[in-house]
């Protein structure tokens, strides 16, 4: 039950990520009138995530020092839910006419509020996985059904297009979204009974400012931290771009999505099953390093899918290809970053004596809300200079080189993470664990 309410986060999550842009800004020769010029768009959105961003810490805050007959985390599930999907809908029904500035006014207030609904809701959901389960191993398991929601949740994103396309005309699409990500969300609160597995916590007092400054003066955070802000820049790029991926370089109708999800849904799985075997000797740092490493290099292969064919092949199936290679750093990604950040949770409670799970995803969200705006940004930049039509798609083809850069900066810092998984203590970098 508890896993079950990641479904909700990647429905509406990655339904913003992938479709909201593209639905507000269709490419030429799409038939459909730009509700909003792209660069307007790009500055909105971006706005709309900085402001959610200075929520995060004082959320993690407020929810590690809650003490209701719920629990720490179940009030802020319950009480922001219903929010959440409501906002998420009243985006894909603006009510006034295009390039107006009352339809900017609207895309920035209900996105605003969708955002800040989002971090109400799955900050304090996060930190839960770090209580109800404790071992290296059952994190990761716990953290791979997590994603197995995530993977429907997906699928659902991916598919509904297919169904109801082209989506400008079809919002009831947006309808369906909204209604499994509430019921998805609200199995958490009524199927998890939070106080039975994390017990009472002692009202500890200290202030936001002390409980920030135990944060970041942890080491193996703060290179945790800066290491997958680069990578999730460079990923995050990627995903706001994939429609356009797939209509304006590849030519396929906005439905074709589902076919890429299923590629890469092959290599997730077969990926999944390749970390859990390898896990008593392999640890999650490594993973993480080479999952991301591997992203960085098959990555830049998106600029050659703006040729119609390489070689006497056809790019159609250099991108069956690149789909399936990604499928191992989107498991990596998906499977081992909630269960390092409760590792680094656990670290931090033998330092200062207090568990305090929640400040830890506050604190990487209000940086990870502003990276996500920087990348909005750099999306309209690749497009408004160097064209996102069908018939200037270079934008659209530098989304690759340019991810790639980012995550392999986030690489090499990352390399440097000092944390010893099974002892919880700080040691000299090391790859794999001695025998």
């Amino acid at each position: 039950m508890y896993c079950s309410g990641n479904m909700s986060s990647q429905l509406l999550q990655w339904t913003f990520g992938m479709y909201l842009m593209y639905y507000y800004c269709p490419p030429d020769g799409s038939g459909f009138v730009r509700l909003l010029p792209i660069a307007t768009v790009s500055l909105i959105l971006s706005a709309g995530r900085i402001i959610d961003g200075f929520l995060e810490p004082i959320v993690g805050f407020w929810s590690d020092r809650t003490r209701t007959r719920w629990g720490r985390r179940i009030p802020f599930i319950m009480f922001g839910g219903l929010p959440m999907c409501v906002f998420f809908l009243l985006m894909w029904y603006p009510p006034f006419k295009p390039n107006t500035w009352q339809m900017a006014a609207w895309l920035m207030g209900t996105q605003t509020l969708f955002w800040l609904s989002v971090t109400t809701v799955f900050c304090p959901y996060l930190s839960l996985l770090a209580e109800i389960v404790r071992t290296n191993k059952e994190r990761v398991t716990l953290s791979m059904i997590m994603q197995v929601f995530l993977v429907v949740g997906t699928g659902v994103v991916m598919a509904l297009p297919s169904m109801f396309e082209p989506i400008r005309e079809h919002r009831e699409m947006f309808v369906i979204i909204a209604v499994m990500g509430l019921i998805s969300i609200y199995a958490v609160v009524f199927g998890v009974p939070e106080k039975k597995y994390c017990g009472e916590h002692e009202d500890d007092q200290y202030g936001i400012i002390q409980a920030l400054k135990w944060t970041f003066t942890n080491k193996a955070f703060v290179i945790y931290l800066i290491g997958s802000l680069f990578m999730w820049l460079g990923f995050q790029i990627l995903m706001n771009g994939l429609m356009y991926v797939n209509t304006v370089l590849l030519g396929r109708p906005e439905g074709y999505m589902m076919v890429w999800f299923g590629v890469i849904f092959v290599s997730v799985g077969i990926s999944f099953v390749v970390i859990l075997k390898l896990l008593d000797r392999v640890t999650k740092k490594t993973f993480y390093l080479v999952g991301n490493l591997w992203m960085a290099i098959t990555i830049p292969m998106l600029y050659l899918l703006g040729y119609d064919s390489l070689f006497g092949i056809k790019t159609i199936y250099l991108a069956y290809v690149f789909f399936l290679l990604a499928g191992f750093p989107v498991a990596v990604l998906m499977s081992l970053g909630l269960p390092l950040l409760a590792d680094i949770a656990d670290y931090d409670a033998k330092l200062v004596g207090k568990r305090r799970e929640a400040i830890f995803f506050g604190a990487q969200g209000i940086l990870q809300k502003f990276v996500i705006s920087l990348s909005f940004i750099i999306q309209g930049f690749l497009f408004d200079k160097f064209g996102y039509s069908m018939t200037n798609n270079m934008g659209v083809r530098l989304l690759g080189p340019t991810t790639g850069v980012f995550v392999i900066i986030g690489v090499a810092i990352f390399y440097f993470y000092p944390l010893n998984e099974r002892t919880l203590e700080l040691e000299p970098v090391r790859l794999f664990r001695k025998k």
